[in-house]
């Protein structure tokens, strides 16, 4: 996954707009210039998914499809990597990592801004309320299959991480034992700098899951579009992270503490990708139910 991280930037950029299914206004320049930068990150891996040419977040599929294809094969050594070689690798798979998180939610937001679009059209008469039902089921379906995806994503991503992990643990003897101990320690501490709305994903639009106090203190995992996902006070969700006040963190003295390093936030982005699978799970599908 060479230029990885210079990928990532790039799409975060071009990412810090809205995507939007096709009836909005001409999207396709803004989104053509995010799908060459996402697709010509991505390792070839085969032919590109086929899509529905009637379903508007095609575009977002494929580069979702791109991002989780890089974790298809685990990490190929013809000989024990040294601390140098696995910190540089693992450099490079968190950057995959937040390469498929920024996709995912890219995906997600396109999904509900087709929900609201649908629920728009029937209010305005652009088509008959009675097939308002028919139309949600069709959406319902779309997402169900981007889920489907995006577990079969995660699961590769947990199980190609197995062989980093049993890397990291020769090289760096304790890690594994380490991160169970501290699991959120490692991540990046802030406290809220005044009452916070956590959201159920990386959305200022999103339904409300939580609030924090001010000076609530957190572990915060990048997302997308500047949110971050908030954990702490009894409280989960998504806010703007320049709304925390960050802790600061002790440097890294040595390569095997640079490694942990590294590894605590292979475990972060994964962990945050799983649990805004689970967010989704849990309080996406919801939306397409035609009362609500």
């Amino acid at each position: 996954m060479p230029g990885e991280r210079r990928c990532v930037r790039a799409a975060k950029a071009a990412g810090s707009g809205r995507m939007y299914p096709s009836r909005t206004p001409n999207p396709w320049p803004w989104m053509a210039g995010l799908l060459a930068l996402l697709a010509g990150c991505a390792a070839p891996s085969g032919p590109a998914p086929a899509t529905d040419p009637q379903d508007s977040c095609g575009p977002q599929v494929v580069v979702f499809v791109a991002a989780g294809d890089l974790f298809a094969e685990p990490p190929r050594r013809t000989s024990p990597p040294t601390a140098e070689e696995l910190a540089a690798e693992l450099e490079r798979e968190n950057a995959a990592l937040e390469r498929l998180q920024i996709a995912f939610d890219a995906l997600l937001y396109c999904r509900w801004t087709e929900v609201r679009l649908i629920r728009a059209d029937a209010t305005s008469g652009r088509f008959p309320q009675a097939e308002l039902p028919q139309r949600l089921g069709a959406a319902d379906g779309r997402l169900r299959q981007d889920l489907a995806r995006a577990g079969q994503a995660r699961d590769r991503v947990q199980a190609r991480n197995a062989r980093i992990e049993a890397a990291v643990e020769a090289v760096a003897p304790g890690t594994r034992a380490a991160l169970a101990s501290q699991r959120g320690v490692a991540l990046p501490r802030a406290l809220a700098s005044a009452p916070i709305i956590l959201r159920v994903r990386p959305d200022a639009t999103a339904p409300q899951v939580g609030r924090l106090p001010a000076g609530a203190e957190v572990t915060l995992r990048p997302a997308a579009g500047g949110f971050v996902l908030a954990d702490g006070s009894g409280q989960r969700g998504y806010a703007v992270g320049s709304a925390f006040t960050l802790l600061p963190a002790a440097p890294a003295a040595t390569p095997q503490d640079r490694l942990r390093s590294l590894a605590a936030t292979n475990l972060a982005r994964r962990e945050g990708f799983a649990e805004s699978l689970s967010l989704a799970n849990r309080a996406g599908l919801q939306r397409f139910e035609p009362a609500s």
